[in-house]
């Protein structure tokens, strides 16, 4: 008789549900074969109009006045260690940094069996405290998840955890729908004409880290060379104020938009003639991954997983950090030539096809957790075989 196979229960630990980081994460979950595999959500942040794919999501707020350092984490954690008392996990999956540490906790104290982290970006806003509890915990999870190489780097060099616990999973997208492009209802919804080039940048406003002034120091660059071009940015936050008066202060105001957030992104990818990026640092930019599976070449820095995405003069262009008049020549070499931007991307959508698909993520997530779990089945089978 075959036997039944296990459901296991993951528990996913995370401070936030928002942006690039939980766009992969839900529809990572769509690959997931739920009659094996049943996960749930612990979330710090509210939930606001996000989707989750048939995933119970725990909000996880502390009282009254509480919700601050140093109290709110240990209210959490609290109400935490109650709910995995409740409904224990086989695996515990955390995400941001007091997530991460919740679970480091809960490791020490026995509560969860088998813990793995993510790591989503350099570490760029953790200060030298963070990487100190970090190091001093350093034993207890394992599996570390990177999603590029150049976030593993970052992590053995910071948190000295054992390199065999440490891997690369890089993120993945979900293949092209087979709709037909719609290159001009999106344009005339941002007053750009059929004719204009158009460069695209999206990104979160609510992160210095993603450099986007930059990007608009180097549009008076671009526009000194070729003036039948039209700019946007879409996504919203903190310093979307401080960017649209940069952008007046520079004379931008007639060749830029601020489109802010759009659930229909992909209607303003089929709009555009090459997307850019000028982050500071970076892990693996989903949006870059998406630029490049809608077939647009891409100029971004040098920075972070880039360069593992980005072939350099085939796929797009890679150039340094803060460097405004590098950055313009590579995007003026695009504008200037139709036939270069279609065959990088072409190069683009081809790269994104065969490297970076979010099936092939999920299921590699999922080893991970099998790969652990089947440690514990042998080790039961060594102990009655003896």
């Amino acid at each position: 008789m075959a036997r039944t196979q296990c459901v296991r229960r993951i528990l996913l630990l995370t401070s936030d549900l928002g942006g690039g980081t939980g766009d992969h994460l839900l529809a990572m979950m769509n690959y997931w074969d739920k009659a094996r595999w049943q996960p749930e959500i612990i979330c710090e942040a509210p939930l606001t109009s996000r989707l989750v794919p048939n995933v119970p999501v725990k909000y996880v707020p502390p009282t009254g006045g509480l919700d601050r350092f140093p109290l709110a984490q240990p209210t959490r954690l609290s109400r935490i260690a109650r709910h995995i008392k409740t409904r224990p996990p086989d695996v515990v999956h955390c995400y941001f940094f007091w997530s991460i540490m919740y679970g480091r906790v809960l490791k020490r104290l026995g509560m969860i069996r088998w813990l793995v982290e993510n790591r989503e970006d350099e570490g760029y806003d953790w200060n030298k405290y963070n990487y100190a509890l970090l190091r001093r915990s350093c034993s207890l999870p394992d599996r570390v998840i990177c999603v590029s190489e150049a976030i593993r780097k970052v992590v053995l060099e910071k948190e000295h955890i054992d390199p065999a616990r440490v891997l690369v999973v890089h993120n993945g997208v979900e293949p092209l729908s087979n709709g037909p492009p719609d290159r001009f209802s999106a344009r005339r919804e941002l007053g750009v004409p059929d004719d204009a080039l158009l460069v695209g940048m999206v990104s979160n406003l609510n992160r210095p880290i993603k450099g986007v002034s930059y990007f608009l120091d180097a549009i008076p660059l671009i526009l000194r060379s070729v003036r039948s071009v039209r700019f946007v940015i879409l996504g919203t936050g903190r310093e979307e104020l401080m960017l649209r008066e940069k952008a007046k202060a520079l004379g931008l105001e007639s060749q830029i938009t601020f489109a802010g957030f759009r659930a229909d992104i992909e209607r303003f990818y089929h709009a555009m003639d090459l997307s850019v990026l000028t982050s500071l640092s970076e892990g693996l930019s989903i949006t870059l991954l998406e630029s490049m599976k809608h077939g647009l070449p891409v100029v971004v820095t040098d920075v972070g997983g880039n360069p593992e995405v980005v072939v350099d003069g085939e796929t797009g262009y890679l150039v340094p950090p803060r460097d405004a008049p590098a950055f313009a020549d590579k995007v003026l070499a695009l504008l200037r030539n139709r036939q270069l931007r279609d065959t990088m991307g072409a190069a683009a959508r081809q790269r994104v096809k065969e490297k970076f698909q979010l099936r092939a993520t999920a299921t590699r997530y999922l080893q991970v957790y099998e790969e652990l779990l089947m440690s514990d089945t042998n080790r039961a089978a060594d102990r009655e075989s003896r």
